[in-house]
């Protein structure tokens, strides 16, 4: 294994010498995380009696950030694969894998006793489960380790740091990562230029969040203005229903080969109350006027399943040939820091025919940490905009 001159720094301080708490933080691709890919086998083969977990935002990517790289490493008879039970076989120890979106996940801990614990992007977590898994670290040799992204400062998980004297934080920046070529470094610096996201993933910085949320296009939004729809290979469709002062959005967001560029095709958006029957009849419609781009897949807000699954009838009683699924709905923040990385790598486009979408970019702002969603700004278009490309994010990602 090779390590860079940073990696080693914490290696051996955090390995010979654990505190209860071992947190690396800092900038993405800094290599925070590929030192815990040798850190927690090392921790499970020396571990003591007791249990073992692993936590992340979600089981999904737990597997994609921690487990998946492991096994390439290390082989499938030594990492296995996260069961119906919520089990993972790891180094011979069968461990707890766990997702820490919500708070009721804290239950599946009660009752636990942890020698050791793992936690990927804790910033992300909700609180609730890393009060319980304090709780759960009961053992006097009782070790964790984890991973983030920094937030901003008022952020709970960095409250906690700044209170304990038990815990080892090592910050990496994007410099710390000596395996990065310049080329990449520099173009990934590009594309977060004048965002606070600057801060926090080159960085490595608690920041707050302010402003416009996507500032190169809100100062020229005509230059993500397109007409072009040539080479498009595949679309999906995001639908967003409305409520109480929001409005009912459908977006329709094309491919092209290799996924070079992301182009907003079509939208609808509607303020006005419409019936279960009217909202069938009118995506089936948007469906059918763009069935020349290979729509496929129908991603629906999973907050309103008895409307899903009418549309989901209603389609097929159209004979359309798209399957109907819940949105992914990822947290925002992971969303906005997508759709940052594809204005800023001019990959992403709108159809000069959807002036709701452009507007829901250009007027997107940070209520202190959040996005605005007060009614003064159309976030309806924006959720549709990302229910339609969530499934293939880390596939672009991957691509570009």
């Amino acid at each position: 294994m090779k390590f860079t001159k940073k990696q080693e720094e914490v290696w051996l301080r955090t390995v010979w010498e654990p505190k209860r708490w071992n947190i690396s933080v800092g900038a993405v691709r800094s290599g925070k995380t590929h030192l815990d890919y040798y850190r927690i086998p090392y921790r499970i083969l020396h571990a003591g009696e007791g249990g073992i977990a692993l936590i992340g935002n979600t089981t999904g990517t737990l597997e994609r950030n921690i487990l998946a790289p492991m096994r390439r490493i290390f082989g499938e008879r030594r990492v296995g694969r996260i069961g119906g039970s919520g089990k993972v076989r790891l180094f011979g120890r069968t461990c707890l894998a766990l997702g820490a979106y919500t708070a009721n996940a804290a239950d599946k801990l009660r009752g636990m006793s942890l020698v050791y614990c793992y936690g990927d992007e804790i910033t992300t977590w909700n609180r609730a489960v890393f009060d319980m898994v304090k709780s759960r670290l009961d053992r006097r040799e009782s070790v964790f380790d984890g991973s983030c992204n920094p937030d901003c400062p008022t952020h709970w998980f960095k409250t906690f740091l700044d209170n304990t004297d038990q815990a080892d934080v090592a910050e990496f920046t994007i410099e710390d990562n000596t395996y990065l070529s310049r080329g990449f470094i520099d173009t990934l610096k590009a594309e977060y230029a004048g965002t606070v996201l600057y801060d926090r993933y080159i960085l490595g910085q608690w920041k707050a969040a302010e402003g416009a949320v996507y500032p190169l296009l809100a100062n020229a939004p005509h230059e993500f203005v397109t007409d072009d729809t040539e080479g498009i290979m595949c679309a999906d469709v995001g639908v967003d229903f409305g409520g109480t002062g929001s409005a009912t959005a459908f977006s329709l967001v094309g491919y092209t080969k290799g996924y070079k560029r992301i182009v907003t095709l079509d939208e609808y958006y509607t303020k006005a109350p419409i019936t279960p029957a009217e909202l069938e009849r009118d995506l089936a419609e948007f469906i059918r006027r763009n069935e020349r781009y290979g729509v496929h897949d129908v991603y629906c807000d999973s907050a309103e399943q008895l409307l899903i699954r009418g549309i989901r009838n209603a389609l097929a009683r159209e004979r359309l040939a798209v399957e109907v699924h819940n949105a992914r709905k990822l947290p925002i923040s992971e969303r906005i820091r997508f759709y940052t990385g594809m204005i800023g790598q001019r990959r992403f486009f709108i159809h000069r025919n959807c002036p709701h979408t452009l507007e829901a970019f250009a007027s997107a702002v940070y209520d202190g940490e959040c996005r605005l969603d007060d009614g003064t700004v159309n976030v309806d278009s924006l959720d549709a905009q990302e229910y339609a490309t969530e499934a293939r994010m880390r596939e672009i990602i991957d691509r570009g």
